[in-house]
Parts: C-alpha cells; sequence; structure tokens
C-alpha cells in the first residue's frame, strides 16, 4: 500500500496533536498534586499559626512529582501579608526553603513538618507606612534613589520622603541602610530637598535616623541581611541544614516580640 505525502502528513500532525495533549494532561496531573500539597500547607501554617488568613504556598520545581526521583523539591515558598506585629504595624512575611527532601508519601500529601532542608530564609517588610510609624512620619515615602523603575535592584541605600512632626512641608532625605551585629541603623547621609525647613542638614537628618533590634522581629534570629526591594525595608534571616518545623513557615515569636491576630 502506498503511502501519500499527504497521508504522511496528517499522520504526523495527528501525531503532534496526540503528543500536545498528552504533554498538556501530565502537566494537570502534576499541577493538581502540587495544588493539593500547597493547600494541605497553607492550612496546616494557618492553623499552626492561628493566622486569620491563609498563607500564599509555592512549591517548585516542574515537573512536581519529578521530586520523587531526586528526592527534593527545589523550593518552597510561603508568605503572610498584612500581620499585625506589636509595636510594628502591619509587617509582610515570607519563608523560602531550598531543597527540602521529601518522600513519596510527603510530596503527595504536602505533609512538611520533620522534613530536612538545606536552606531556610525568613524575610519580613516594611513598606513606607510600616516605616513611617517608626518614625512618625504619617505621609512618609520609601524609593530607590538610584532606580526609579518598578522593578529596580535591590539597594543598601534608600530615599525617605516625608513631614516629619513639626514640619510644615516634606523633606527628602538619602540614608544608608546597615546592621551591625544584631543592631539595625537607618542613616540618612544626604539632603535632597529640605522643604521649606531652615534646620542644618544633622536636624534634618535626625528626623529619618532609626535604630532597631532585629532579634525583635518575628524572623526567630537576628537578620543577616537588610535591603530595598518594592518600596519595602525588608530583612533577612537565613539558617542551613534545617529540619523544618511549621512555625518556621509562618510569623513567629520572637525573643521580645510576637505576632497578634485578630
Amino acid at each position: 500500500m502506498r503511502i501519500t505525502t499527504r497521508s504522511r502528513l496528517s499522520i504526523a500532525v495527528w501525531a503532534g496533536i496526540a503528543l500536545i495533549s498528552l504533554i498538556a494532561a501530565l502537566w494537570g496531573v502534576d499541577a493538581a498534586i502540587a495544588a493539593r500539597a500547597e493547600h494541605r500547607i497553607s492550612h496546616d501554617v494557618r492553623n499552626n499559626a492561628h493566622l486569620d488568613q491563609n498563607p500564599s504556598v509555592y512549591l517548585g520545581g516542574f515537573p512536581y512529582v519529578g521530586a520523587l526521583f531526586s528526592g527534593k523539591v527545589p523550593g518552597l515558598g510561603v508568605s503572610v501579608s498584612d500581620v499585625e506585629v506589636n509595636d510594628f504595624g502591619l509587617l509582610t512575611t515570607s519563608s523560602q526553603v531550598t531543597d527540602m527532601e521529601l518522600n513519596r508519601s510527603q510530596l503527595f500529601s504536602g505533609d512538611v513538618e520533620g522534613t530536612h532542608a538545606q536552606l531556610l530564609t525568613r524575610t519580613v517588610g516594611f513598606d513606607a507606612v510600616a516605616v513611617g510609624k517608626q518614625l512618625n512620619i504619617l505621609d512618609l515615602d520609601l524609593s530607590n534613589p538610584y532606580d526609579v523603575s518598578p522593578a529596580g535592584t535591590n539597594s543598601s541605600e534608600v530615599q525617605l520622603r516625608g513631614t516629619p512632626d513639626g514640619f510644615s512641608k516634606p523633606v527628602t532625605v538619602i540614608a544608608t541602610m546597615r546592621l551591625e551585629g544584631p543592631t539595625f541603623k537607618l542613616t540618612p547621609t544626604t539632603v535632597v530637598d529640605r522643604g521649606e525647613s531652615n534646620l542644618d542638614d544633622s536636624a534634618l537628618f535626625r528626623a529619618f535616623t532609626w535604630t532597631l533590634n532585629t532579634k525583635t522581629l518575628p524572623i526567630n534570629a537576628q537578620a543577616s541581611y537588610v535591603y530595598l526591594a518594592g518600596g519595602s525595608i525588608r530583612f533577612e534571616a537565613q539558617e542551613r541544614n534545617v529540619t523544618l518545623r511549621l512555625e518556621d513557615l509562618a510569623p513567629v515569636r520572637s525573643a521580645s516580640n510576637k505576632v497578634v491576630v485578630d
């Protein structure tokens, strides 16, 4: 039987359609398994931390079930927005887990309690309102002094603009952000716009100076890094070779502070 060119083309087209359909079906199954595990993690973290909202959870790696062969999920992210923290106001917190070891049962169920991970990174973010609460500047704005694009790179310096208590017009300064042991220091270095103030630079700098013991933050350790990203000042603490607990994936009580959930 002779197969024409048109027949060959038709067979190739149908074979391509079948392959694409199979890949789509496998992707759908993989996504459903990952979504089920993410839902379990979100539910467990919420119940354990007594939160009033479901944390956002993301399991990295595609295909997710590829971890059946590698024994590791490359990444797990859990984030909670607008958490009320004593003395600080509404903060955003997140936990990032790198190279988490899961067995078959844990992979399908999403039960991550007691698993081992290579790296755990906790982050807490202060937006302009939260920083303004610390400085008593209600109209504070934070920005990257050198890159104003929405996707700007992380920065160790920040531009602050706001009206300090007793001032009639907004003032703009640039400040450095440094960690000295457990202590965070926000130190103004340059006046960009003094508004209508006749005060000298040192007086303006005092209005935007902030010192913080990072052990009081809900990251369970003193901060290892601080930077500006997305209009927020973010503090990070890292631990290596950890055995995960649900407390590691949610806002936690620190040495002298606690998370408050209404």
